[in-house]
């Protein structure tokens, strides 16, 4: 891999700090990505996008669906837009840093244990010139369809935004309940016994978890610039500050507070590393025989030998 054909900042210079240098070209991977989202009907900046979703309840919450039923049912819309994983604000690891049932201080309102924690992270404008005109469109059609569910209600008061300072907050369950029947096919390193944590209080709840046998951990489906699984040890390094194909799909409730809107990660796919992770590439690659799906607008064509 060529680390440097994958690199979207538009920060470089040649070492004089007088001289500025013209950010460097897109990928033609990434120039594919736009031409394809281009006519993609849930395409976060899309004109029409609105004319195709709609809210539909599912229990006490309700959810953004297509308008259009498949199988006599509707399906989530999975939206997607090209964004960077902000490095300030990251928290999708794989725990989540999650550092007790009531957080690091102890103060959290609401208990949390590990195993209902999420793990977290900001989407924010890219940097590169040639991708963050989209970002006002993103902002215009989330406040739209956001507006489409509190329309519905005289009480539209917010308790938990899906913006924030302009940034979309996004998140993924980290266990998923194991299921009769289920078999977990994933490579050792995507395993809940071999999952990663950053603190003491997450590796002594894991290991209850591993011991009640009930959950299976749930790994980010976060793929690489050669769309390989990144694993689980590696998600700060290759995902904080990279710019990627997001998709995720919208929820939302309504409590005595207000209303809470809820982003999930459906796929990150990414498009240009992170500065700090471009450093760190080395000539040997990692071989993995998990696999996430792609989202179609991100699949490359089979390489030359496949």
């Amino acid at each position: 891999m060529d680390a440097s054909k994958n690199h979207c900042t538009s920060d470089v210079n040649n070492g004089d700090d007088s001289t500025p240098f013209a950010p460097p070209l897109l990928t033609q991977d990434t120039r594919d990505v736009l031409k394809q989202l281009d006519g993609s009907t849930y395409h976060l900046s899309s004109a029409s996008l609105l004319d195709h979703v709609q809210w539909a309840p599912s229990g006490r919450r309700y959810i953004l669906v297509t308008k259009d039923k498949t199988h006599n049912k509707f399906s989530p819309v999975q939206l997607e837009c090209v964004a960077e994983i902000n490095p300030e604000k990251f928290w999708l690891y794989a725990c989540g840093g999650w550092s007790g049932e009531k957080g690091p201080t102890g103060n959290w309102s609401t208990p949390t244990p590990f195993e209902k924690a999420k793990a977290r992270g900001h989407l924010r404008r890219p940097q590169h010139p040639d991708l963050h005109h989209l970002w006002p469109n993103y902002m215009a059609n989330l406040d739209a369809i956001v507006t489409l569910a509190t329309s519905t209600s005289k009480d539209t008061r917010m308790d938990h935004k899906v913006v924030e300072n302009k940034e979309i907050k996004i998140r993924h369950s980290i266990f998923l309940e194991k299921k009769d029947g289920s078999k977990n096919d994933l490579d050792d390193e995507f395993t809940t016994k071999a999952m990663p944590c950053k603190t003491k209080a997450a590796k002594e709840a894991l290991a209850e978890i591993v011991r009640r046998n009930v959950y299976d951990f749930n790994p980010l489906p976060a793929t690489d610039t050669e769309r390989d699984p990144i694993p689980p040890s590696q998600y700060e390094s290759e995902l904080s500050g990279a710019t990627v194909l997001a998709t995720f799909t919208l929820s939302c409730e309504r409590w005595q507070r207000g209303w809470q809107f809820y982003a999930d990660v459906q796929a990150l796919t990414v498009l240009c590393e992170p500065p700090s992770f471009v450093e760190q590439l080395s000539s040997t690659t990692m071989t993995m025989g998990s696999k996430f799906e792609v989202p179609e607008v991100a699949r490359k064509r089979a390489r030359r030998g496949d």
